[in-house]
C-alpha cells in the first residue's frame, strides 16, 4: 500500500527536472540549486489535499449560486445552499432506493 499522491509526487518531480534539463540544455545556462529544487520539488500531500478541497468548493459553489440565479423563490446564496444540500440528499435517498 502507498500513501495517496506518492507516485504522482515521483513522477511530476521526475518530470520537471527534466524540464529543468532541457531549459538548461537549450539555454546553455545552468540553473541553481535552489531554484531546481523549487521548480522540481513537485506537490507534498498536504498541496494534494488542498487542491482537491479548492476543487470542492469551487464546484459546489457554482451550484449554489445556479441555484440562486434560476430560481426566483431563492433569495440568497444560504437557502440555495440549503436547497442544494437537499437535492443531493433527495438524490442519494432514491439512488439508494431508500425513497420513495
Amino acid at each position: 500500500h502507498m500513501r495517496f499522491g506518492r507516485m504522482e509526487k515521483r513522477f511530476n518531480q521526475n518530470t520537471y527536472e527534466n524540464i529543468v534539463n532541457l531549459i538548461e540544455t537549450t539555454t546553455g545556462k545552468s540553473v541553481g540549486e535552489r531554484e531546481r529544487m523549487i521548480i522540481a520539488r513537485g506537490a507534498d500531500e498536504i498541496d494534494l489535499v488542498r487542491s482537491g478541497l479548492e476543487e470542492t468548493m469551487i464546484t459546489a459553489y457554482q451550484q449554489i449560486r445556479e441555484i440562486w440565479k434560476r430560481k426566483r423563490k431563492v433569495e440568497d446564496l444560504r437557502t440555495a445552499a440549503f436547497v442544494s444540500a437537499i437535492q443531493k440528499i433527495g438524490s442519494d435517498y432514491l439512488a439508494l432506493g431508500i425513497f420513495p
